[in-house]
C-alpha cells in the first residue's frame, strides 16, 4: 500500500468526511464482493456492507498497520457477515450420512451464473461453503465460526456441492 493510504486512515481517525469518502469509495468494491458471497440477494448485501463500514469507522482507532487498511476490512466484513448469519439463521444439527469429499471444477461457467446459482443455496449452505472453499477456513475453523460442529459443516458443505452441480449440470 501507499503512504496515501496511511494518510486516508489518519484522516479517518479524525473523522474527516472526505477521508472516510476516499476510504469508502477505494475498498467498497473489494468489501461488496465479500458481501455478495455470503447475501441472498444485492439488497442484503447492501445492508451488510452499510454494517460493516459502519463497524469499519467506529474501530479504525484499532487499526494498528495503515498499509493493512485492505485486509482488515475484508476480515471485518467477513466477520459482519458471519454475524449477521448466525443472528438470522440457526443451523440444524443433522448427521454425517451423505457426506461426500467430491469437488468439482466450476471453470466453464461464468461469473454471474455461479454466483447466481451460490445465491439460491440456504443461507447456513452458502456460509459453509464460502468459509472453506472461498477463505480457505478448515472445517474445524469454520465450525466454530458457525458455531456448529465439524460434521454439520462437511454436510452443509456436501449439499451446497451438491446443489450447485444440479443447478450448473455438472455430472458426478
Amino acid at each position: 500500500m501507499t503512504e496515501g493510504y496511511a494518510h486516508i486512515v489518519a484522516g479517518c481517525r479524525r473523522h474527516d468526511r472526505r477521508a472516510q469518502r476516499m476510504l469508502y469509495d477505494t475498498f467498497a468494491p473489494m468489501a461488496m464482493g465479500v458481501c455478495m458471497r455470503y447475501a441472498h440477494d444485492r439488497d442484503e448485501a447492501q445492508d451488510l456492507l452499510q454494517e460493516g463500514f459502519v463497524k469499519v469507522f467506529e474501530n479504525i482507532g484499532r487499526l494498528r498497520d495503515a498499509e493493512r487498511v485492505g485486509a482488515w476490512i475484508y476480515r471485518l466484513m467477513v466477520n459482519v457477515c458471519l454475524n449477521y448469519y448466525r443472528r438470522r439463521v440457526r443451523p440444524r444439527y443433522i448427521d454425517e450420512e451423505g457426506v461426500d469429499g467430491v469437488q468439482q471444477p466450476l471453470d466453464p461457467f461464468g461469473t454471474e451464473e455461479v454466483a447466481e446459482a451460490l445465491r439460491r443455496l440456504t443461507p447456513a449452505q452458502r456460509v459453509a461453503f464460502n468459509l472453506v472453499e472461498v477463505e480457505g477456513y478448515s472445517f474445524e475453523e469454520a465450525a466454530e465460526k458457525m458455531r456448529c460442529t465439524e460434521v454439520n459443516v462437511r454436510a452443509l458443505l456436501c449439499r451446497a456441492k451438491g446443489r450447485l452441480r444440479e443447478e450448473l449440470k455438472i455430472e458426478n
